[in-house]
């Protein structure tokens, strides 16, 4: 049985486990090389479902940027608009979802070393000593690589950048582009944050033979001349999403979450939502171990009954949409001509396509 607990990695669900752990009595401290807390915030995605969010009991009014009711997904000249009555996503800051984390985090208890990047020799180290050890470092992560864990065989490789002045058609949806010629496996995007400000960004497969600059380059020079002829850049970031989950994320002492176990949407790379319900898990393993004993393998039978059935769907879709021949912009139009526009603008679920699929059936019955 080990005393106190170290996570590596200061991203929101490291520090959500922080919190969970300091609000139960456990010594706990999160360490991060990044000096400030918001440093590359804004390389993850800030598109939250409200459902998700709303099952976790989150409080991200504070970092509320704005506020998503439809979406348009482009194929092949072949349009699906999906729009709801009410706000089924939100745009958050990450820098600031990030400070509430960690505040919330000390307030609890809990202790955060920023400016301190621990290399493997240290992260070895730490896994002798009578504690246990988080890995919620990431994609890359460095725990996952000194504790010895298999690596996660797909990654998404994404660049975005943000643009003021920019052409919006309809500040409250969002854009998805479909297209083997710039988006290999994954898509471009625009997301509104306001009137004339936009996100835009594309994601590729790490299997792709380019990179993701270069693919994002194609991408605004075919789909958005219109849209960004007089929009300024205000900032460009890459990042690498999993998109494969690990085989394992508990090995002895030592215990993966978030991006680092690979709990992130096959379909959009969208990871924080699953990241924190899984977080959740991971406390309740980590205090029953602490406290009582019980083994730290609790957590990976735990989260993977949860949640592993939504992920795998997400798997199965994301599947479906990346290995299009043409087929993809056919079934958008049988889609809507069918009514699931409609059906997704009701009943649209995306951190539970579980759930989506029984409300189907049983509005099918």
């Amino acid at each position: 049985m080990h005393n106190s607990v170290k996570i590596i990695g200061a991203g929101a669900i490291g520090l959500y486990l922080a919190g969970k752990l300091a609000q139960a009595g456990i010594e706990t401290t999160v360490y991060d090389g990044k000096r400030d807390i918001r440093e590359r915030a804004e390389t993850a995605s800030g598109i939250l479902s409200k459902s998700g969010l709303g099952r976790l009991g989150m409080d991200y009014s504070e970092a509320l940027v704005n506020e998503l009711d439809g979406v348009v997904m482009h194929v092949n000249g072949k349009k699906l608009r999906v729009k709801a009555d009410t706000a089924k996503a939100v745009v958050l800051d990450r820098g600031l979802l990030a400070q509430s984390l960690m505040n919330n985090a000390v307030d609890a208890g809990a202790n955060v070393v920023l400016g301190k990047r621990l290399g493997k020799e240290e992260i070895t180290e730490m896994m002798h000593e009578n504690k246990v050890v988080v890995g919620a470092d990431g994609a890359i992560s460095t725990v996952a690589n000194a504790a010895g864990f298999e690596p996660i065989n797909e990654y998404v490789l994404t660049y975005k950048a943000e643009f003021d002045g920019a052409k919006v058609n309809d500040r409250n949806s969002a854009e998805l582009f479909f297209s083997k010629d710039f988006a290999h496996r994954f898509f471009g995007w625009t997301v509104p944050y306001s009137d004339s400000v936009l996100e835009v960004g594309l994601g590729i497969s790490s299997s792709a033979k380019r990179t993701s600059r270069s693919a994002y380059n194609d991408f605004v020079g075919k789909e958005l001349g219109d849209v960004l002829k007089d929009g300024r850049c205000m900032g460009e970031h890459a990042s690498t999403i999993p998109i494969a989950r690990r085989r394992k994320t508990v090995m002895g002492n030592v215990l993966l979450v978030g991006d680092a176990a690979g709990q992130t949407k096959s379909t959009t790379g969208g990871g924080l939502i699953f990241g924190i319900s899984c977080a959740n898990v991971a406390a309740a393993a980590i205090t029953a171990h602490v406290k009582n004993g019980e083994p730290l393998g609790k957590y990976e039978r735990a989260w993977r009954s949860r949640y592993g059935l939504d992920l795998k769907m997400h798997d199965a879709l994301h599947s479906y949409y990346s290995n299009f021949n043409g087929s993809f912009g056919f079934f958008l139009g049988m889609a809507e001509t069918l009514g699931l526009d409609k059906f997704l603008s009701r009943y649209g679920d995306m951190d539970s396509p579980s759930l989506m699929v029984k409300r189907f059936f049983t509005r099918a019955l």
